[in-house]
């Protein structure tokens, strides 16, 4: 079985939809392993450096996304 700890995987964004004109969003989304523990990642590149001690790229590490659940048992009948 492949050993994933200690690896990074990140996707180019496509656009969507749904997107809100003006937010900047990430150039790249991923995934982290870090002694088995799986954080979402995202990735945006400075297309626009302003100081050269400004890094290429700048990133997050977040707890993975989970949908919310579909609880039906607020809603009245």
């Amino acid at each position: 079985m492949a050993d994933f700890n200690n690896k990074i995987s990140l996707w180019k964004r496509k656009p969507s939809e749904n997107d809100v004109a003006g937010k900047a969003y990430p150039h790249y989304q991923g995934n982290i392993n870090v002694d088995g523990v799986v954080k979402d990642v995202a990735v945006w590149i400075q297309t626009d450096k302003k100081n050269p001690a400004q890094p290429d790229m700048s990133g997050t590490i977040k707890e993975p996304y989970k949908k919310p659940e579909n609880n039906n048992e607020d809603l009245p009948i």
